[in-house]
């Protein structure tokens, strides 16, 4: 974790920007003579593997290849996930985040998979989430998103947590041997995946639970970006370009005082020519 200051993450948005940038070979320059780190992940991979345009993905992969200066790209979230408990477990202080892999036909296997999975989780281990935060909204008086989270953090609501985490942990075929203080401690820890997995999704349910407040599900964006926000970690930087996916980080990062930077491409290269 040493390194974290250096570490910078690319929505999968910021590869198509510098694709399309007439600066492209200037920032890429500055990127290594500011000495950061864009640590790729399994997530952006797939995505630019999606391309419909033969051409484009070529030009958006030798970008991708450049910039991660020979790293392996950051593991799935479900891989994140479940390692971490099992380090817990093991008392293990370090773990392997990335996954060595090249684009090949197990890539392309795993991005099937990974697509298949996309909001699965969701449908299956929270079902019922918006009705529930309705429901703790009137009964605890919750007025904004700021007493929402003061309740999550209170005793009621880690308990609900607990049950999150061990139906979780249940989908992934895992049972951890670990006390309610060590599995809260996951929860919580800034420096594991589970804190920002569970806080946005949290926040995501609260804001499609109140659509008379414009919180509804047009003003969210979409589970596979909100998912990369497990990396925020890790990294000191979090770079978007999208209005929707980056005002929710935003506005999370303001509830939760996340010491990470969320920026748009335009502030990113304002800083690499600082």
């Amino acid at each position: 974790m040493d390194e974290r200051p250096k570490n910078v993450y690319f929505d999968t948005s910021i590869y198509n920007c510098l694709l399309d940038d007439s600066d492209k070979d200037t920032v890429l320059q500055a990127i290594r003579e500011k000495n950061l780190v864009v640590i790729p992940s399994i997530v952006n991979l797939c995505e630019l593997l999606m391309s419909s345009k033969p051409e484009r993905k070529k030009n958006l992969i030798h970008i991708y290849n450049e910039i991660r200066n020979d790293y392996f790209p950051l593991k799935p979230i479900p891989w994140l996930l479940k390692e971490s408990v099992e380090n817990v477990e093991k008392r293990l202080t370090e773990w392997k985040l990335n996954y060595p892999i090249d684009i090949s036909y197990e890539t392309e296997n795993i991005c099937r998979v990974l697509k298949r999975l996309k909001g699965n989780e969701l449908a299956i281990y929270i079902q019922g989430a918006r009705d529930f935060i309705q429901d703790v909204s009137k009964r605890e008086n919750l007025a904004d998103e700021f007493q929402f989270f003061n309740y999550i953090d209170s005793q009621n609501g880690e308990h609900n947590l607990l049950n999150l985490f061990d139906q979780i942990c249940k989908s992934v075929n895992m049972t951890p041997q670990l006390s309610r203080d060590e599995k809260l401690s996951i929860i919580r820890d800034p420096n594991m995946p589970w804190k920002y997995y569970f806080e946005v999704y949290t926040y995501l349910f609260y804001r499609r639970a109140f659509p008379d407040k414009n919180y509804g599900k047009k003003s969210v964006p979409g589970v596979y970006d909100l998912e990369q926000c497990v990396y925020l970690f890790w990294v000191s930087k979090f770079i978007i370009e999208d209005d929707n996916f980056i005002q929710f980080v935003k506005r999370l990062k303001e509830i939760r005082n996340y010491n990470t930077e969320i920026i748009n491409y335009s502030d990113f290269k304002n800083y690499l020519f600082s």
